[in-house]
Order: C-alpha cells, then structure tokens, then sequence
C-alpha cells in the first residue's frame, strides 16, 4: 500500500511537470483550440491534486478509500479529457446547445471534479461560492425580485457551466494564457537564488533603523509579491523572516504579523508585474499593459509610503531601538550576480512588453535568459535535481489558482447567463445617480466580499464583471475602474473574516487571527480610500491625459494627509499626541480626500503648519 502511495505521489509530480512543459512547448511550437488547450491543462491540473500526498511521502500512507477515490478521480479527468477532446469539433459545430447523452455525462462528470479539486486547493469558502452559484442556476426562478430568473434547464446548467462562458472561460484563459508562464519566472528567480536579494536588499536599506525589521518587511514583500502573485505564498515565504525580526526588535505579536500580512497586498499592486495582475487587467480590459503599468507606480508607492511611515510613527510610539545583533548581509560577489541576474532578467522582461509582444512569450523567454545567465556563475548555476524542480515546483505552484480559476468560472457562468450580474450593474449605477460616493462603497463591498477566501486573480476575475461595468456607466474611465476593482481584491486576503494573508501571519506570529486582522486593515488604512480618492482626483493615476498641473498641485496635499492618517492612528509624530491632536489630524486626512478643492487646499494647510509647530518643538527641546 505504502509503494502504490508513493508511486500515486510520483505521478501527480510528473503531472506538475508536464503541465509546466506543456505551456512551455504550445507557446513555442503552437497552440490547440482554446478548449483543448485549457482542457488539458485542466486534466493535469485535476490528475495532480488527486495524485500528490499533502504532506511528506515518509508519513503514513493514505487509507485505502482514499486512494482508491484518488484513482476514480485522475480516470475520470483523464476520460472526461479524452471525450471531450476527441469531441470537441463535433460539439462546436454541431451540439452547441444540443448536447446528446454523452456530451451531458462529459459536462457533468467535468464539472463535480473541477469543483472537488478547487476544494482540495482552496478550501470550503470557494466551494460554498461556487455550490451556491450552482444552486442559484438550479432554482432562481423560484426567488423573489431582482433574485428572479428563467428557469435552467438540468441539461442546460451542465452545458452553461462546462463551457466557454463558464469554466472554459476568461477566468482559466487568464491563468493558461498569462499567471503560468510568469509562475515559472518566479520559480527560476527562487532557485537561482535570485529572489532571495530582495531579502538582502530590504535589510541593507533599513539597517540601523528603529523600525528597520518592519521596514525591511515592507520591502522585501514588495519586491517578493510583485513576481509571486500570491498574498498568503507571500506571507510565508518572506514572512518566517521578518515576523520574528520584529518581534525581537520589540513590535508586538500582533502587530509584527499585521505589517508582514498588509505588505505581502503590495506586491501584488506593484508595477512592473503586480503580480500578474497587470496582464490579467490588459487582457480584460483591452488596455495596453504600459499604460496599466505606468498608471499603477504612484498609487502603489504612496501605499508603501503609509506603511512605511505608520510603521515608524509605532517605532517612536513604542520607543524601539535598533536591533545591534542583527549585522546583516555583507555585499559580496554572490550578491553582485544575483542583482545582475535580476537586472537582465526584468530588464528583458520590460523590453519585451513594452516592445508589445505577448505576456506569456515575454515571461517563458525572460525566464530563459535568467536560466542562461545563471548558468555562467557557480553560485546560481543550477544542479540537475533543481532542474528537476524547476518544471514540478512551477507546475504544483500554479495548481492553486488554475483549478480556482476554473472553478470561478461556474460563478461568471451564473452572474452572466442568469442576467443577475447585469441587474446589480443596474442597482449599483441607480445608487450612483443619487450619489457616487455610495456606488463606489457599494462596489468596493462586492470586490472585498466576492473576493474573500480567493486568490487574487481569481476575485478579480469573478468581481470585474460585476461591479466593473457599472462603474464605467456611471462615468469612470475603464481603467481606473479596472483598478479600482483590482485593489480592493488585493485587499480581500487582509479583511476578515477570510483574511488568507492574516491566517498565514497569525500562525507565524502566534498570536489571534481577527486581532491581528483588525490591525492589518488599521495599517492599510491608506489603502482601503486611494481606490476612491483616484475616482475624485483621476490625476492620481497617471495616463496620456494626465493634468499635470494638477497632479502638482494635488500630490503634496495627499502626502500631508498620508502622514496626518499614519500619525493619528498611532499616536505619535515627533511626540506623543493628544486625543484631540489624534481627532484633528484623522479629520484633516479625511478633508483632503474629499473631492472639494478649497476645503483641500485649507486642510493642507492647516497640516503643513501643524508640523511645522512639531518640529520647532523638537528643536527647542533639543537645544534646552
């Protein structure tokens, strides 16, 4: 039994690895009809999770019922695959909306494993998602209002779900087309030990600092999460480093994993990858991928900026020295190569989109050069067993998110086919007419919602076509809406009561999730209003069209209030402050993100000579 465990383990690696190999060579020698394309990476994908052990081949082996159902599941995919494939031009040209029995056993059989397999990879919160969109096909005819629609047919679900409009649609093309190839780039990064320079280099800059281990969090999750894609991967890659950091440098528990589990969401916001997210976004959006990338760097730096600066405002609060034990790296010729490494390989990589050529075809021959150069240096050159690795962790990796997406797809297939989705665009552009401000929170709601318990690609996927086209009716150009839905996505993994990102960081730092969730969302406080504040101030988002006069004259009143909101929430700027300073300061912040020039202008102002007193404070002090 233990052999034929092992064995079942073996195939579901070699089933990573050919779903890596498989992308690789459709991308340089052709691709098959979109459903056969996606269809087989589908049945890796299904044929791996039921094969692969969760934990280490050196504990006890599964039970026999649990293997026998893991072999049912991998037949049946690969049957269903094999049907489908070999049917595939008969269904398109001739049984697209006459299925005969066959065809029905297919969509059915299809659709129960991708459902059983996104639940292995994800968890309850995607299946309740997905069954109750199943269950809202089935029976929202029987509901009452704006619930109500035509009855389906069972025949009719199975067809709507196992296809093109449902799994087969834009949510699993995305991930095929778009997160795998760059899911490989990542994979080299970490086993050239490229990636881990963005550790070094976050501890290099914030060395000495007070709040130098929360700054180095910071850093290292933004570079880390911009390739990774993944919040909670993000968390427990770098996460197992910085949370114990801080924690000796005197942060609480709480805190410590609130920093780590809100910088691991920047990454993802973070041009030039955002951790794929930019290439999703062009995709869907039919927006050129420069233009998401450059309109993307101003919001996402001054979301670091608020983080940095409420970290170091709870350094002062809470009196932190530096941490003396912690030496460091020391640059050296190990580290010079890496950065090379990661130069050529995003220097390639940036050349390549900006030249337009396709993502995927940009990720797979970035990754190559990155793999050639490593080659030259002994230090990065990888063994034969990390060859190995390099097509089975790429593989394992993308597991996650193919088979949530694919699952999502059902959902978009219920939203779309029941017209409930075009009836909340309705709700949400109604409100709207009466007051923007409302639809906007009604719209971030449905994001952070839709979005919980899901990767980020996949909440965006299932959100945009809900609340995204009501925003472009009501007025919002298409590609700040785009991101206006996408950033509150990212957020998703912070807010309870799924907070992925949170769990993740609680269990480093061993301390309550929902404490250390509300922490979280207290520390991306900037966050949660910048998706807003760019509706009201569209030249926060930089395009063609960008009033640069007054992004001038707006960019230094949002940097007073980023500090005014980081202070107030913690207690401290210079010194301790008073409730009354804390209130003020709050309320300044909250008056120059309202879209109202004067009060604006005023409320910069009583800010600038607000610190301006604080600091001729200091320095009398000093000088005393």
């Amino acid at each position: 039994m233990l052999k034929f465990d092992k064995s079942l383990h073996l195939l579901g690696i070699a089933a990573c690895a050919a779903l890596t190999l498989f992308i690789v060579f459709t991308q340089f020698f052709g691709r098959f009809p979109s459903q056969i394309q996606y269809g087989t990476c589908l049945m890796l994908a299904i044929v791996a999770m039921a094969s692969l052990r969760k934990g280490s081949t050196d504990q006890a082996p599964r039970s026999s019922a649990s293997l026998l159902g893991a072999v049912l599941v991998l037949l049946a995919s690969i049957l269903t695959w094999a049907y489908f494939s070999n049917q595939y031009d008969e269904i398109a040209n001739f049984r697209e909306g006459l299925p005969n029995t066959g065809d029905l056993w297919c969509y059915a059989i299809g659709t129960l494993l991708v459902i059983w397999a996104a639940h292995k990879a994800e968890g309850w919160m995607l299946t309740t998602v997905v069954m109750i969109a199943v269950g809202y096909l089935a029976f929202g005819h029987l509901l009452p209002g704006i619930f109500e629609h035509r009855a389906f047919t069972l025949s009719r679900i199975l067809e709507v779900s196992y296809s093109y409009r449902g799994i087969f649609g834009v949510a699993l093309a995305s991930v095929v087309d778009i997160v795998i190839a760059f899911v490989i780039l990542g994979t080299a990064l970490r086993l050239t030990g490229a990636g881990d320079l963005f550790n070094d280099l976050a501890l290099l800059l914030t060395k000495g600092k007070r709040s130098g281990p929360a700054q180095t969090a910071i850093i290292a999750s933004t570079f880390f999460g911009s390739i990774n894609g993944s919040a909670p991967a993000n968390v427990a890659a770098t996460g197992v480093l910085t949370i114990p950091m801080m924690k000796r440098s005197g942060f609480s528990p709480r805190f410590a994993g609130a920093v780590e589990a809100t910088a691991s969401c920047v990454g993802q916001i973070m041009p030039p990858v955002m951790g794929v997210g930019a290439f999703i976004m062009s995709d869907i959006a039919g927006v050129p991928y420069v233009t998401i990338m450059v309109a993307a760097i101003l919001p996402a730096l001054l979301y670091v900026l608020s983080l940095s600066i409420t970290v170091s405002c709870e350094a002062g609060r809470q009196n932190i020295k530096p941490l003396v034990e912690e030496a460091g790296p020391k640059w050296n010729r190990g580290m010079t190569i890496r950065l090379g490494l990661l130069v050529l390989g995003f220097g390639s990589l940036l050349a390549m989109l900006i030249s337009g050529l396709p993502a995927t075809y940009c990720g797979l021959v970035a990754t190559g050069i990155l793999l050639a150069a490593a080659t030259l240096f002994p230090e990065t050159r990888l063994k034969r067993r990390q060859w190995v690795e390099m097509f089975t962790d790429s593989g394992r990796d993308s597991l996650s998110v193919l088979l949530s997406c694919a699952a999502i797809g059902i959902v978009i297939a219920a939203l779309s086919s029941t017209g409930f989705g075009i009836k909340l665009n309705q709700e949400i552009t109604a409100l709207g007419a009466g007051s923007m401000f409302l639809a906007l929170l009604l719209a971030a709601a449905c994001s952070i919602v839709l979005g919980m318990g899901l990767p980020t690609a996949a909440s965006y996927l299932m959100v945009i076509f809900v609340a995204g086209p009501a925003l472009i009716e009501l007025g919002v150009p298409k590609l700040t809406a785009h991101m206006f839905v996408f950033y509150y996505a990212v957020l998703s993994a912070i807010t309870p009561p799924v907070a992925l990102a949170v769990f993740a960081a609680a269990a480093i730092a061993k301390t309550k999730p929902m404490g250390l969730a509300i922490t979280a969302m207290r520390i991306a406080a900037v966050g949660f209003v910048l998706p807003i504040m760019w509706v009201y101030h569209p030249e926060l988002m930089v395009t063609p069209n960008t009033d640069w006069v007054a992004l001038g004259a707006y960019l230094p009143l949002v940097i007073l209030a980023i500090i005014a909101l980081a202070s107030g929430q913690t207690g401290y700027l210079i010194r301790p402050l008073t409730l009354v300073e804390r209130v003020g300061l709050i309320a300044a912040a909250v008056f120059i993100a309202l879209p109202h020039e004067a009060l604006n202008i005023a409320s910069g102002i009583a800010l600038l000579l607000y610190f301006i007193y604080l600091l001729r404070g200091k320095t009398r002090v000093k000088a005393a």
